[in-house]
C-alpha cells in the first residue's frame, strides 16, 4: 500500500475528508451532532490529506499564524493568550500553526501510517514556514504525538499546567496543549527541560 500525503484544494478530496472527520468525531469523541462540513476556519487554513489513489483516507487542518498577520489561530480565537502563556516560545516573533480536525479512516490506523502521516504534517508545516505546531487533545493522543515526534527525531512537549478554553460544542472533553518543534534549532533553552506555561 502506497499512500500520498499532500496539501490540497481539490474539492473532491476535501469533501471526502470532511465526511471522514464528521464520522470520526461523532463516533469517537461522542459529539453526536458534530458537523464536519467546511467552515470558515477551513477556508483560511491549509488542509493536508492522506490518500490511497483517488480515495482520501484522512486529513488535518493546519491554521497558521505569522508575526505580521492579523489572523489568530483557533486557540487565540477561543480566548487564550498564547504569547503571554508560553513566553519561552517567543510566539510574537515566530511563525507557528495549530493542527486541528485530524481524522483518519480507522481501516488505515496502523503505527506505520500514523508515523508517516505525522512526518507529513511536520514536513508540510515546515514547508509553510511554521516553527511550531500546537495541538489540543486528550492525554492519550498527546502521548501518542510525543512518541511519534520522538521516533521521527523531533521534540514534542505536553503542557500540563495551562487551562485550555473549550471550543463550542467540545465542552466536557479533555483539553491538553501539546507543542511540536519542527527544527531542533528553534529551541534556545535546555533541550531536556519541560516547557512551562505562565499562569
Amino acid at each position: 500500500m502506497t499512500l500520498t500525503y499532500e496539501l490540497t484544494k481539490d474539492p473532491a478530496l476535501l469533501e471526502q475528508y470532511y465526511r471522514i472527520r464528521e464520522r470520526c468525531f461523532r463516533r469517537e469523541l461522542g459529539i453526536a451532532d458534530f458537523d464536519g462540513s467546511e467552515d470558515a476556519r477551513d477556508r483560511r487554513s491549509h488542509i493536508l490529506v492522506a490518500r490511497d489513489g483517488n480515495r482520501c483516507i484522512g486529513g488535518t487542518r493546519i491554521t497558521g499564524r505569522q508575526p505580521e498577520s492579523l489572523h489568530p489561530v483557533p486557540l487565540q480565537e477561543e480566548g487564550l493568550d498564547l504569547v503571554a502563556a508560553l513566553p519561552g516560545l517567543r510566539l510574537a516573533q515566530t511563525s507557528f500553526c495549530q493542527w486541528g480536525r485530524l481524522a483518519l479512516d480507522p481501516e488505515y490506523r496502523t503505527i506505520r501510517v500514523l508515523r508517516q502521516y505525522c512526518n507529513a504534517m511536520i514536513d508540510a508545516s515546515r514547508a509553510l514556514g511554521f516553527t511550531y505546531s500546537l495541538v489540543v487533545t486528550d492525554i492519550n493522543r498527546a502521548r501518542l504525538y510525543k512518541r511519534l515526534f520522538s521516533v521521527l527525531g523531533y521534540r514534542y512537549d505536553i503542557v500540563r499546567d495551562l487551562r485550555i478554553p473549550a471550543e463550542a460544542g467540545f465542552d466536557g472533553l479533555p483539553h491538553l496543549l501539546g507543542v511540536g518543534y519542527h527544527d531542533a534549532a528553534c529551541f534556545t533553552g535546555d533541550a531536556h527541560a519541560p516547557l512551562k506555561a505562565v499562569a
